[in-house]
């Protein structure tokens, strides 16, 4: 009997459902369960993908036929995955599947060829003993001692032209072969290469016992050490004892700017062993990895968010560094969170999922205390230096007593005694650009983008105004759009105003400024951290790219310039966000022999976080911090949904939100009378627009469990059937990384 293939095709979320066709005699046997297939689909018997679900007997109603099967095909733990990621995050099935079989990963990324220059037999050269030949005889000579080489190498070593490469081998004596070469995205210097002797200390020994005692469990511990105490040194250990038992590793940290150091350090001990993913490589370079993973000759992968859906064999240990950062939640569908994924993997594979950070998330940290999850702690800095002294600046003060400066006074004298001493400096900014807005001294209107109606920045590099947004960028016209007046006023600043008044107080400075508008090169952060830690700069100048990870023995003083740009914002994890940055870059200084400081300029020296995070006190924080959640309903005591509306104006946002509160209103009396949700009214987004729509938000409190997806999937179908809405966008994001 013929059999059914039940598949889902590659369309829009209200038809992302299962279709059945029938398997034509020609694929009989030919067709399973994660194939990736060709279908007639519509009137229009248009073929679209298709992924096969599952299969069954054959009905004999009319059904259309499979038309052809492709060369992809997803394993049982794809299958899994993508099942996961459609049933938790409100996508499609083949937006799972792009996430976990990206196209570089099905046939699109091209391989690599070199061309290679091979010796043949021939006697042309004892023939022609001329000395016009000499340059063909050197090209000869050393292929016989070192064998077929890159024609680019060939030419570099010998230092003849291509020409005479051509001359050879019209005549026989040499031939060009091409070989696939792997493109590795692994570029160290030799001296980023020194491996030591990975010792742990008691504390360190302690916390990998307990760590290590959970290995093949599927569950997941929570490993909390102050900055600086050798979270590194533990994983490390654990990567040993998991290699040796013949399984795999993948580490993931937050941002690109963090392999640097900890790929060297890995690369170290663990050589081509070692696989890296992330988003600044190319898709040759993602391609040649995926391969590399797929085939079992890299066991450790190393990389941001989307590492966790690499194809390891035999996975033993998932490492999730810095496990608090926002930049692990996608912001695009589908709209997951690694953390979560990497759970569902470590469940389903019998595999540990080891989260670890300084400051660890409310929801990981609150999880470890309730025993849910395990967890170890490492109060100690590793060299048993104390954490870095923490000073502080009353801006307010430093105003009134006459200095406008981005620099307190306190702050030039600390870089000058960093600067007689020869050794680094950090400084934080959480700004980029000059000036932080633009606006009309006559009529007070501020410049803003006409695509998202938030203020422009002011570059001094290209003398124009950027939207940190979108990137809309125009003249920096004097002339003010609302009223004509001809003088408008910079106000604010950002890291190139920073820069500009350092080396007016320091000229002799080198001073290195990294942020989105410095690095722009695919290696171009390596070579900034690199020339940083050899040496060749005093101060390190940036945004929050260089607030973590970075481990540099010379750097004794750090700087944050304006903690308050930090602290006020509506969302409800501001205050989080502001403890966990201020103590992990305050953790930058003093990591080595000899002692840190960090100096903190605020306008309000008093408020309770900043005096939490002055004594890096977590726990108290926390505590603070998990009353005032627990009394006002929000993460980690309940979970929120975020829904966003995109439409032709405000008014039009603002009734597609009203739409959809009516709709769940409707669910949560009827047929969900037993879920318990609160919904947030309406308001217009921080950003106010994208592409030049309006948007609006609503947020709803709720629990995050399979009945509260369902209804909030039946809500989101039935919104999109809305006939007065049909103009109107959605997206919903369970927990989402920041309120918009």
């Amino acid at each position: 009997m013929s059999l059914l293939a039940q598949v889902v095709v590659d369309i829009v979320y209200s038809a992302d459902i299962p279709y059945s066709y029938r398997i034509p005699p020609f694929l009989a046997g030919e067709i399973s369960v994660g194939d990736l297939v060709r279908v007639p689909f519509g009137r229009s018997e248009k073929l679209v993908r298709a992924l096969v679900l599952a299969l069954s007997e054959d009905d004999g109603e009319k059904r259309k036929e499979i038309r052809e099967k492709t060369s992809v095909s997803v394993s049982e733990r794809e299958m899994a995955l993508i099942r996961f990621l459609k049933n938790r995050y409100f996508c499609t099935f083949f937006d799972a599947f792009r996430l976990v079989r990206p196209d570089q990963h099905t046939g699109a990324g091209t391989p690599l060829y070199e061309r290679n220059i091979e010796l043949c037999q021939s006697g042309f050269l004892e023939s022609h003993p001329e000395k016009k030949y000499e340059k063909q005889r050197k090209i000869v000579a050393f292929l016989e001692k070192n064998g077929a080489s890159p024609v680019g190498f060939l030419l570099l070593e010998t230092g003849v032209s291509r020409s005479v490469i051509a001359t050879l081998e019209k005549n026989g004596v040499v031939r060009t072969v091409m070989r696939q070469r792997s493109r590795s995205p692994v570029v160290l210097r030799q001296d980023d290469r020194t491996v030591s002797e990975n010792l742990l200390n008691s504390e360190q020994e302690q916390a990998y016992k307990k760590i290590v005692s959970q290995l093949g469990s599927g569950k997941t511990h929570l490993l909390y050490g102050v900055t600086g105490s050798g979270k590194t040194h533990v994983f490390i250990a654990l990567i040993n004892e998991v290699l040796a038992r013949g399984q795999s590793v993948i580490v993931m940290i937050p941002e690109i700017s963090l392999t640097y150091q900890l790929v060297g350090r890995l690369y170290a001990h663990y050589g081509k062993s070692i696989a890296v993913l992330h988003s600044g490589l190319s898709k040759g370079e993602k391609a040649d990895e995926w391969q590399r993973i797929e085939a079992g000759e890299a066991r450790i992968v190393i990389g941001t968010r989307s590492a966790v859906f690499s194809p390891v064999k035999n996975l033993g240990l998932l490492i999730m560094d810095e496990e608090q950062e926002h930049t692990y939640k996608s912001e695009m569908t589908p709209r997951y969170h690694a953390r979560e994924v990497a759970a569902f993997l470590a469940g389903r594979e019998k595999a540990l999922l080891l989260l670890a950070s300084a400051t660890p998330s409310f929801e990981s940290y609150l999880r470890a205390q309730e025993g849910i999850i395990g967890f170890s702690q490492l109060k100690t800095r590793y060299n048993r230096q104390p954490l870095p002294k923490i000073l502080t600046v009353d801006l307010q003060r430093e105003v009134r007593s006459g200095n406008r400066s981005i620099f307190s006074r306190f702050l030039i004298s600390e870089i000058e005694k960093n600067r007689e001493n020869n050794e680094q400096t950090i400084l934080f900014m959480n700004r980029r650009g000059y000036h932080s807005y633009i606006a009309c001294p006559v009529c007070r209107t501020v410049l803003k983008c006409p695509n998202c109606g938030i203020p422009l920045t002011y570059h001094l590099d290209s003398d124009r105004l950027m939207c940190h947004y979108c990137s809309y960028s125009r003249d920096s016209s004097g002339v003010c759009p609302g009223c004509g007046a001809q003088t408008m006023r910079y106000t604010g600043v950002g890291t190139q105003k920073a820069e500009e008044e350092l080396k007016q107080y320091f000229p002799e400075l080198r001073v290195l400024r990294m942020d989105a508008d410095t690095v722009t090169g695919k290696n171009t952060r390596n070579d900034m951290l690199t020339d940083f830690g050899k040496r060749r700069y005093d101060v390190l100048l940036g945004t929050q790219m260089i607030t973590k990870g970075l481990d540099f023995p010379d750097v004794t003083l750090v700087g944050v310039l304006n903690a308050d740009s930090l602290l006020y914002s509506s969302d409800f994890r501001a205050y989080e966000r502001t403890f966990s940055l201020l103590t992990q870059v305050a953790g930058r200084a003093g990591r080595s022999e000899k002692s840190g400081r960090a100096v903190i300029q605020t306008y309000s020296p008093t408020h309770e976080v900043l005096k939490y995070a002055f004594e890096q006190d977590y726990p108290g924080f926390f505590e603070n911090q998990a009353s005032l959640r627990k009394n006002l309903l929000y993460p980690p005591y309940c979970d929120l949904c975020q829904a966003v509306f995109i439409a032709k104006d405000e008014p039009a946002a603002l009734l597609a939100a009203e739409t959809f509160i009516r709709i769940i209103k409707d669910l949560v009396s009827g047929e969900f009378k037993k879920i318990g949700v609160k919904v947030i009214l309406p308001r217009i987004t921080f950003v106010p627009m994208v592409d030049g729509k309006s948007r609006s938000r609503i947020l709803i409190k709720c629990k995050d469990n399979a009945e509260t997806r369902r209804m909030l999937h039946i809500a989101l179908l039935a919104f999109l059937k809305e006939k007065t809405q049909k103009d109107a966008l959605i997206t919903l994001d369970m927990n989402p990384a920041s309120i918009l």
